[in-house]
């Protein structure tokens, strides 16, 4: 266990409970593991007046998991039976010695007297409100049982009898807005959904009173091969939702007969119905088997809001060809700083002769990383076609300063992080100066907008993708702001979802605009048009899936120079200034990156055509 670490969580826990949980030997594979004894803590909420119980396990080595990747640490929410506790279930599962050595947080929540509701009575405890009040919980940065997790973090349910029936509720129910999005998994044992879920009306809404469409990594595991009514309409239930083949895949090891139903375009849409073997596998040897054979396999993205997103698969650093590298920096860039990078695998032929290639940066949000910025954006797929290198730097504490000051030039050590680590890839590699790009989303768009502001000269394109803008203030005083430069123009693509509300904007709707305008008329030069005052911003509603033709003010006054619509996509084309300027809003995407295709598209008509010249000046092809 790591030192120092469950001193910290005594001085936020009110009570902990010491449970003597030895490990009974072994782990999923291998010779027995030597003796250890896990701390379960023990914790309480209020949810609607009630105070509920849970207990929870973090992996001993948090911290570090954090840092080194704050949105690879999942949550599993472990069910218990009737008349159980979490306490009796965390002995029987073992779910906390897997959350151990697999590095993930567990929680077990406990049932009021010992039974779930079951039917969503509006006369019983109302467990679907508590799970999230727990998931919500981990979240925050202090407190109780604060883990400073991310709401991004993906989920996976697990139960047992009821408990098994409470977890496929939860995933039934879960993928509602405003309930949790990113259950990724569920795996039920010797239970199902009651009918009264299966009964509530399909894709309709509020949460907790209707089932949403939802793709959902499903499994029923089962004593007999006589399947009961429960768990046929549980096994029909996610197929119908993952629209799997007709015809399964059997599959047989040492402990489970597996029918696997998978969706021909993504096998990860799974809905997987096993049998247990004689002697049933049982404790930590179930669970690891469920965390290894599908739990730790697959992801949500929230980027379709009216099917609650896709499944992914999880890609290691190594499986997606990247290299991780660090370096200790100087004092004011922070010290030790780590990035990973890509290089063309036939890098060797392009640099010879002493040839040069582009560098293109994608910076992560607040509480990401690298590895899931490299997962979500897939540049490093666009650097191996179009022949680029590509890199994507971890921030310090999973997080960006983008700091700036009125007056005075402000340090920043995250500026001088990103500059010396500009140095350091120049170099080591061919990077070719006058063709260095930047992409950032969320925090990292935000630090994106203040590495522009300042050295616009180093860029020849930037794409700061949704929300991330620097405050109104910078954008309308901007020669208020030593740091910030004007006389550089410079390319910008900027997105959003359509379904992020003006508030993830720092000053909503307008905000949003004096962003637009400072690239486009401040920097880019083109030609000034003002929004009109006949509707305030804060009257406006953005593009939603329940009104996807809402317009906004800005749309409707300020002339683009073209139009492009591709699916979903809107994006208003601005070639007037002395650099173009882009605005794309993708339809029925949260604050998430936009689709798969945005990488490449953002290369092939942004980036791939602008040079940065010696002098400042910009060459387009």
């Amino acid at each position: 266990m790591k030192k120092g670490f469950f001193p910290w969580v005594c001085g936020i826990v009110p009570a902990l409970l010491v449970l003597a949980l030895i490990a009974c030997g072994g782990s999923d594979s291998g010779p027995a593991a030597p003796v250890v004894e896990l701390t379960l803590m023990k914790s309480s909420i209020t949810v609607n007046g009630v105070a509920r119980e849970y207990y929870v396990y973090a992996p001993s080595n948090l911290a570090d998991l954090r840092e080194q990747d704050a949105r690879q640490v999942p949550i599993v929410f472990s069910f218990h039976d009737q008349g159980q506790t979490g306490e009796d279930n965390a002995k029987a599962t073992r779910w906390h010695e897997v959350a151990e050595a697999k590095g993930f947080v567990v929680a077990f929540p406990c049932a009021v007297g010992g039974k779930w509701n079951m039917t969503q009575s509006s006369t019983a405890a109302d467990d679907v409100a508590f799970v999230k009040a727990v998931w919500t919980a981990f979240q925050q940065a202090s407190g109780t049982n604060a883990f400073n997790l991310s709401s991004g973090n993906p989920v996976y349910l697990a139960g047992i009898g009821t408990g098994a029936a409470m977890a496929q509720q939860m995933a039934m129910i879960g993928a509602n807005l405003g309930t949790i999005q990113v259950i990724s998994a569920v795996a039920g044992i010797r239970g199902a959904a009651d009918a009264a879920i299966h009964n509530l009306p399909e894709g309709a809404t509020p949460a907790g009173a209707s089932l949403p469409v939802s793709t959902m990594a499903a499994w029923v595991i089962r004593d007999s091969a006589a399947w009961s009514s429960g768990e046929l309409a549980q096994i029909a239930y996610w197929n119908r939702q993952n629209s799997v083949a007709a015809s399964p895949k059997v599959l047989s090891d040492e402990s489970f007969e597996t029918y696997s139903y998978t969706n021909t375009a993504n096998p990860l849409q799974e809905t997987r119905v096993s049998t247990f073997k004689t002697p049933a596998l049982s404790g930590k040897e179930l669970s690891f088997y469920i965390w290894n054979n599908m739990f730790s396999k697959v992801l949500r993205f929230l980027d379709d809001t009216r099917i609650n997103g896709s499944l992914h698969s999880w890609e290691s650093i190594a499986e997606m060809g990247l290299t991780e590298s660090a370096k200790e920096f100087s004092a004011a860039a922070g010290g030790k700083q780590r990035w990973l990078i890509y290089l063309p695998s036939n890098y060797t032929a392009l640099t010879a002769g002493g040839k040069k290639l582009p560098l293109v940066f994608s910076l992560h949000g607040r509480k990401g990383s690298a590895r899931w910025q490299a997962m979500m954006t897939q540049w490093h797929k666009v650097a191996e076609k179009k022949g680029f290198i590509m890199v994507y730097p971890q921030g310090p504490l999973a997080t960006w300063d983008a700091g700036i000051s009125k007056g005075a030039s402000t340090p920043n050590t995250n500026v001088q992080y990103f500059l010396e680590l500009l140095e350091e890839l120049k170099s080591k590699y061919a990077v070719d100066a006058t063709r260095v790009y930047l992409n950032g989303t969320s925090m990292g768009a935000l630090f994106a907008n203040r590495m522009a502001v300042q050295y616009p000269e180093l860029f020849a394109a930037i794409a700061p993708c949704y929300s991330g803008h620097l405050s109104s203030d910078v954008y309308i005083n901007y020669h208020q702001y030593p740091d910030v430069k004007t006389n550089v123009p410079i390319p910008v693509w900027q997105c959003r979802g359509g379904d992020e509300p003006f508030t993830a904007f720092p000053g909503g709707a307008k905000g949003e605009e004096e962003a637009r305008t400072f690239w486009r008329v401040a920097v880019n030069k083109s030609p000034a048009t003002a929004p009109p005052t006949t509707r305030p911003y804060d009257q406006l509603s953005p593009v939603s899936a329940s009104n996807p033709n809402v317009t906004k003010v800005w749309e409707d006054t300020v002339p683009a120079t073209t139009t492009q619509v591709i699916g979903r996509k809107t994006i208003r084309i601005f070639t007037d200034g002395l650099a173009d300027y882009r605005w794309q809003v993708t339809d029925f995407v949260p604050h998430f990156w936009p689709l798969a295709d945005q990488a490449e598209q953002m290369w092939n008509e942004m980036f791939s055509h602008y040079v940065r010249n010696a002098d400042k000046t910009l060459t387009k092809n």
